[in-house]
């Protein structure tokens, strides 16, 4: 009876492979063999082929796609939710299913636009893109300019063709519905040709929604091209494809981009990256960020002249404010203070140089969790966290995650990556940004971008070392030093006016200026003397241990504490620098814990 079992299921698998689909390798009663493993094609839950194979090496690919009615096969998946292509290069280690990914044919009949922002005037009518919460609301704003136009042979095919500039970034939605389900980003670009590689035509750039699927299109290299969406009705495999038809017309304007700054939000590093970028819509600037309140910050300008960018001389200051902004920010003509936690939205325009604020205090950001990814020599490992997370997770409160004790060789790449909190299964189609080098608030030189002239900001280990890295979910900022058991974690100097010899603030890393650590290692302190007739206006800088260069972290008045019985006599000014005017020896003391600086009144020496 098995004997006959077994030349059955031989005939069926041989009729199955006229049709153009892979033959069986051997039955399907009992187990397979330990040397062995099956891998079976499905359409949805219907089997259609099964091949036995050696453990451990290549299936091959059917030599005929399967056909439906109302379908066009597109891909052999490796996911029932056709998400992932499936590798025909994989070496298979235990049994596994392939899918046959299929496409409707039925014609779509909703209305696609792009909307975005542009060096050129593509997007110039129809607004900052990250206004359509509701398209609906905002249909008057979506010009024909940028709608697609539907194939009038194939009714699910819609394309668009324009010129494009580097860093140009765009989304596709359809005007019923908005955001959402009918949101086509970077991850619905031909599956062929995804990357986040930046000297690429076009290459993912996160975005609004925390998945690759609608991640903004970033444009890598200038030109002119058309964009293809084939939508599936059945909202599986909606595609989009592109194609190079020559270069774009030379822009006559040069390239100026504005970045925010700040007191907490960058700890006033230039840190120049898609958190901090205003996006240009028009003769606008536009950024909506988070900050805090009594945070301090500017917009400083990264210009590019021939080609190569340069730190710009422009900055944008209280002076800028028109007067309505005045109602959620503070400042006259030197920094701009948030007078409240919240999301604001900040709207430059070159021409009339005025920075208008909205404000929308219910506005928080959302919850993530953080894992390292690391690559050893650059090449080898990336992704590994996704298959167990344990010890790749950053923890930690109050906006700021660590991972303390990485080992890391000189060559490994790594970046951390983040996902929307609770996300039980991590992989590449639910992440949301990559923080990389463009992150990273230097100091020193251990580490370096693995390629920044190719467009790879993957942070690149310089100095083999173990360290620990934190990162700041508020400012979107990555701090490494060299890991160290002791408390005794910091340089820490005092930085002022009438503070000993110094002159601009320079506290030119002088042991006069720096701070130790307290015999019970809770604590740096300093004795300050203040003079008769000489206020002192000061702050704190604060360094990872061994630092030598660098402006450090600014610690100003917002961090006075309670504990001290001088706090009274140290005060804030108009720009939260620390000041006072009574003479005397005072302790100052910054508690490593709590992060707060209190002030001790000490007898005359």
């Amino acid at each position: 009876m098995k004997k006959v079992q077994k030349l059955l299921i031989s005939a069926l698998c041989v009729v199955l492979g006229t049709a153009g689909l892979v033959a069986c390798g051997g039955g399907n009663d009992g187990d397979t063999a330990g040397d062995k493993v099956k891998v079976t094609f499905f359409d949805g839950t219907t089997q259609l082929s099964q091949v036995e194979i050696d453990k451990n090496s290549k299936v091959a690919k059917p030599e005929t796609d399967p056909t439906k009615t109302g379908y066009e096969f597109v891909r052999w998946c490796a996911t029932p939710t056709y998400s992932q292509p499936f590798d025909f290069n994989t070496e298979i280690e235990e049994d596994m299913s392939v899918y046959a990914g299929f496409r409707s044919t039925a014609e779509d009949n909703h209305v696609w636009y792009l909307a975005g922002s542009s060096s050129s005037a593509l997007f110039a009518e129809s607004g900052d893109y990250k206004d359509f919460t509701t398209a609906k609301e905002n249909v008057d704003q979506l010009p024909d300019s940028v709608k697609m136009t539907k194939d009038a042979t194939k009714g699910n095919r819609f394309t668009f063709t324009a010129d494009f500039y580097e860093k140009d970034k765009f989304q596709i939605l359809e005007t019923e519905h908005g955001w959402g389900d009918y949101q086509i980003g970077y991850g619905y670009m031909n599956y062929e040709q995804y990357t986040t590689d930046s000297t690429q035509p076009f290459y993912s750039g996160g975005g609004l929604s925390g998945i690759n699927k609608t991640s903004d299109i970033m444009c890598g290299q200038s030109g002119n091209y058309t964009l293809t969406l084939t939508v599936d009705v059945d909202g599986k495999l909606t595609e989009l494809s592109y194609v190079r038809n020559g270069d774009a017309a030379e822009l006559e304007i040069e390239l100026t981009e504005y970045f925010i700054k700040g007191a907490s939000i960058t700890g006033w590093a230039d840190l120049y990256n898609d958190a901090t970028k205003m996006s240009k819509v028009g003769e606008n600037y536009t950024l909506e960020v988070y900050l805090k309140a009594n945070d301090q910050f500017m917009f400083t300008t990264l210009v590019t002249e021939d080609g190569e960018k340069k730190v710009g001389t422009t900055y944008i200051k209280a002076d800028a404010l028109d007067d309505a902004s005045k109602a959620y920010v503070d400042g006259t003509t030197s920094n701009i203070t948030a007078k409240a936690d919240g999301t604001y939205k900040f709207t430059y325009n070159e021409s009339t140089q005025k920075l208008s604020v909205t404000f929308d205090a219910a506005k928080a950001p959302k919850q993530y969790d953080y894992y390292i990814d690391v690559a050893k020599g650059g090449t080898t490992g990336w992704g590994d966290y996704q298959k167990d997370a344990e010890g790749t997770q950053l923890t930690g409160s109050n906006g700021k995650y660590t991972i303390e004790g990485v080992e890391l060789d000189a060559d490994d790449q790594f970046v951390i990556r983040s996902y929307v909190a609770g996300t039980e299964t991590l992989g590449w189609d639910n992440k949301d940004v990559d923080y990389n080098y463009t992150y990273y608030k230097v100091d020193g030189t251990a580490f370096a971008a693995a390629d920044a002239a190719g467009g790879n900001y993957n942070i690149k280990v310089v100095t083999a070392g173990v360290y620990d890295i934190t990162f700041d979910s508020y400012a979107k900022m990555l701090e490494i030093k060299i890991h160290n058991d002791s408390p005794d974690i910091y340089d820490i100097y005092i930085k002022g006016t009438n503070i000993g010899t110094q002159t601009g603030w320079d506290h030119a890393f002088a042991a006069q200026y720096k701070f130790t650590i307290n015999e019970a290692e809770t604590a740096y302190e300093y004795t300050l003397t203040i003079e008769d007739g000489k206020d002192v206006e000061f702050g704190l800088a604060r360094y990872n241990k061994g630092a030598s260069s660098g402006n450090g972290d600014f610690i100003n008045a917002t961090v006075i504490g309670t504990a001290g019985d001088a706090n009274s006599l140290f005060t804030a000014n108009a720009n939260n620098n620390i000041i006072c005017s009574t003479a005397g020896t005072y302790k100052i003391v910054y508690t490593i814990e709590t992060g707060k600086v209190d002030f001790y009144a000490t007898p005359q020496a």
